[in-house]
């Protein structure tokens, strides 16, 4: 038992971060009633950079160069996704969203392929097209009665996929830099690098408000879901990510990442109470199926 824990922990941990992302969608469209979708992204990344920079005083400038371009390049894709999820999450539900943040795994699979030389089995090409099937099911309209599933529009489901490109572009940058990159510095660059993109964004597309005719209501629920988003999902999840996730086997992070979907569903059903239709329940299994299928693919990595 003594060698099972320090060897899982990494599991562990990456599990906890996983059903925190989970909820996180959640969070955002409480958030999303009040505030407009880059401007929820600026405050929930200053947030996190501000959380992260106690851990950044024994870095050092030599440290912050070193993480600079890595940082940089992280960050492009972290500002992207996110931006992309945050209009996506506007037109969708948080189940739809957390169904489509599961195709990460096999977009990474294939991913690592063509820009990193990683090799590509039958298993995951099998994986990314049931998954690609899934996708298609999930932009059919349900007839099912109380199903969120006519509320997803075709153009926020596209934006999802979309931010899922990105993650997936993040995720390959981490594997890649995690192992040398200085932690506390690599992660305040990609924070701090999306938060001046969100405040751009913030500022071209008409101010913080999701409505510009009406003052935003900082209520106590308000509050929370920034908290949520800004310490927990990003100063916590993007930091510990950071360290943690390279210590993991590609093929267990697959099957860990495959509870996202499950975990967001759940959290939509309990929280907002949202009900999918059978064809995005049959959809979003076939993106699980894909990321499970992937993962067992012992020719890929």
């Amino acid at each position: 038992m003594t060698g099972t824990a320090p060897r899982y922990w990494p599991h562990f941990v990456m599990t906890a971060l996983i059903a925190i992302w989970s909820a996180s969608f959640v969070a955002t469209k409480v958030a999303q009633r009040e505030i407009s979708a880059p401007g929820l992204v600026a405050l929930r990344f200053w947030l996190a950079v501000l959380c992260l920079l106690p851990f950044l005083r024994g870095s050092g400038l030599a440290s912050l160069r070193q993480a600079l371009v890595p940082g940089l390049l992280a960050g492009t894709a972290l500002a992207t996704g996110y931006l992309l999820q945050m209009y996506g999450m506007l037109e969708t539900s948080a189940s739809m969203g957390g169904l489509l943040a599961g195709l990460i795994v096999p977009l990474v699979a294939v991913g690592g392929f063509v820009f990193f030389r990683a090799r590509l089995g039958a298993l995951s090409l099998v994986g990314l097209v049931l998954a690609l099937v899934g996708i298609v099911l999930i932009c059919l309209p349900s007839n099912d009665a109380g199903a969120v599933g006519p509320r997803d529009s075709l153009w926020g489901i596209l934006l999802q996929v979309g931010a899922s490109v990105s993650y997936a572009g993040h995720v390959l940058l981490l594997s890649r830099f995690g192992r040398s990159a200085p932690i506390a510095a690599f992660a305040f660059v990609q924070l701090l690098f999306v938060s001046l993109v969100g405040t751009a964004a913030t500022l071209l597309g008409g101010g913080l408000a999701a409505e510009a005719t009406r003052a935003i209501d900082w209520n106590g629920e308000l509050w929370f879901a920034i908290a949520y988003l800004g310490v927990l999902a990003t100063a916590v999840g993007i930091g510990v990510q950071s360290k943690v996730q390279h210590l993991v086997p590609s093929t267990h992070l697959a099957l860990l990442f495959a509870l996202q979907p499950l975990f967001a569903a759940l959290s939509g059903w309990a929280m907002l109470g949202e009900k999918l239709g059978s064809l995005q329940l049959l959809g979003g299994a076939g993106i699980i199926g894909g990321v499970v299928i992937t993962s067992l693919d012992k020719k890929s990595g």
